[in-house]
């Protein structure tokens, strides 16, 4: 969530995203399979099928937003979701006593699509549409596993439809492809550093200071 945002610090915007896709779309891979065919099938359904809209109305916005532009759109992106995430303990805990009242909440096809949509256009232009996902899911109280499954399936097809679209907007090139290949030991690495930093600070810390940094690049993004 973080990482697109900082990057784009450094870096041309659809540079960072191109290459974020890449390295999101093979930590994908080996996900999936830990958790084949465990997954709830009519939400993966629902909501790719809604992401097929998003990514491809948000590739509309690809296609001719300036570089300047897009920072700023990933700046407010972020600032959006470093909120969202600070006051997720409130609305968790809202959707969690909403479901507990009749087991789980059963949603409507088009509330699936919707948040499909959403999480599509969000995921386009900043990989961040995870929260949606959460808080379309999250009251359904699918169970530990099968949440996991059902995000980690959904984030591996929406991120493989995403490849042709950015093929299209010129997105990828060959050294881009080299660099994330020589990046994945380092995502590996930041996964095992992350864990022994989830150990040792204590958790609301943790979370603290990630949405610090997200919400303070997300300014800058929006101020530069």
């Amino acid at each position: 969530m973080i990482v697109v945002p900082m990057f784009t610090q450094f870096r041309a915007a659809r540079n960072v995203i191109g290459l974020m896709l890449l390295l999101l779309f093979s930590t994908d891979v080996f996900s999936l399979r830990h958790y084949w065919k465990r997954w709830h099938r009519e939400n993966v359904v629902r909501l790719v099928l809604g992401a097929l809209v998003g990514i491809a109305l948000a590739s509309l916005i690809l296609k001719d937003i300036s570089d300047v532009h897009l920072k700023k759109l990933i700046g407010g992106i972020a600032c959006l979701f470093a909120v969202l995430e600070f006051l997720r303990p409130h609305w968790q805990h809202r959707l969690g006593n909403a479901a507990a009242l009749e087991v789980a909440i059963q949603f409507k096809a088009w509330h699936g699509l919707f948040a499909g949509i959403l999480t599509g256009a969000f995921s386009t232009l900043a990989h961040m549409g995870g929260l949606v996902v959460v808080m379309y899911l999250l009251p359904q109280r699918l169970g530990n596993t099968t949440f996991v499954a059902t995000t980690t399936a959904i984030y591996f097809l929406m991120n493989f439809v995403k490849i042709p679209f950015y093929y299209q907007l010129e997105l990828f090139s060959f050294e881009l492809l080299v660099e994330a290949i020589a990046l994945l030991p380092f995502i590996g690495l930041g996964v095992l550093t992350g864990i022994s930093l989830n150990n040792r600070v204590p958790e609301r810390l943790f979370s603290r200071i990630v949405l610090f940094f997200l919400f303070a690049t997300g300014v800058h993004l929006l101020l530069t």
